[in-house]
C-alpha cells in the first residue's frame, strides 16, 4: 500500500476490530438503533477515527465511562514515564515488540476489551506512539456525551482551589447551569489576572491587557 492508503486501512481495520468486539461482549438490544451509539460530535482526521470507533464500541458494550478511565490512565503514563512514551514511538522498533507490551500490560480481565483491542490495534498498525492524541479525541467525545462545556482559563500564577471555584461558579451561571470542563494554564507574560477561553468566546482580565489598553491610550 501507498503512504496515502495507511491510514485508511488502518482507521477500517480498527473499526471492524472494535465493533465486532463490541457485539461479542454485549449484542446490542433490538430496540436500539445504531444511530444511538454514534459519536455525539464529527471529528475527523486519522486520529478521530480511531476515537470515533472506540466510542461506537464502547458504547455499545456499555463501558464508555470505563474506556475513558483506562485511556485516561494510559495517557497519563506516557506523560510520566518518557523512557515508556519512547519506546512506543520509536519508528526502529519492530512492531511486533510494541504489540507484545500492550498485551502484556492489558492482560488480564480489569480492563476492558475495547480498551485492549484498540491498544493492540493501534500497536499492529504502528501508530502505538500516537495513543495519546486519540486518547484526546475520545475525551472530547466524553465531554460532548455529557454535555460539559470546555473552558481554558489562564493564569499569571497557578490558582488557588477557592479562586478556581469561585471561577467554575461563575461560569456554570454563565452556561446556563451546564457542565464546565475546566483545565488551568499558567502563563507569567499575563502578569496578573487571567484569561478565560470558554467555547469561542475569549474574556481578557489579564494585567497585561489592561497595560496595553493603556499604552494604546497613550498613543
Amino acid at each position: 500500500p501507498t503512504a496515502r492508503q495507511i491510514p485508511e486501512m488502518a482507521s477500517r481495520t480498527v473499526m471492524h476490530r472494535l465493533v465486532a468486539n463490541a457485539a461479542a461482549v454485549r449484542p446490542a438490544t433490538r430496540g436500539f438503533a445504531t444511530a444511538d451509539h454514534l459519536p455525539p460530535v464529527k471529528l475527523f482526521g486519522v486520529h478521530a477515527r480511531y476515537a470515533n470507533a472506540t466510542y461506537t464500541a464502547a458504547s455499545k458494550a456499555g463501558n464508555l465511562a470505563a474506556v475513558e478511565t483506562e485511556l485516561l490512565g494510559f495517557k497519563e503514563v506516557m506523560t510520566k514515564n518518557s523512557a515508556f512514551a519512547g519506546f512506543l514511538g520509536n519508528p526502529t522498533i519492530a512492531r511486533e515488540a510494541k504489540v507484545d507490551a500492550i498485551e502484556k500490560m492489558f492482560d488480564g480481565p480489569k480492563t476492558t476489551p475495547v480498551t485492549k483491542n484498540l491498544m493492540i490495534t493501534m500497536a499492529s498498525n504502528n501508530r502505538i506512539g500516537e495513543a495519546d492524541k486519540v486518547v484526546d479525541m475520545f475525551a472530547e467525545l466524553m465531554k460532548a456525551q455529557r454535555g460539559e462545556v470546555e473552558c481554558i482559563i489562564t493564569s499569571a500564577a497557578a490558582l488557588t482551589k477557592p479562586q478556581l471555584k469561585k471561577i467554575q461558579d461563575g461560569l456554570a451561571a454563565q452556561t446556563g447551569g451546564k457542565a464546565v470542563a475546566v483545565s488551568t494554564v499558567v502563563d507569567e507574560a499575563l502578569l496578573g489576572g487571567v484569561t478565560v477561553q470558554i467555547g469561542d468566546k475569549f474574556l481578557d482580565m489579564s494585567v497585561a491587557s489592561k497595560i496595553n489598553t493603556f499604552k494604546r491610550g497613550l498613543m
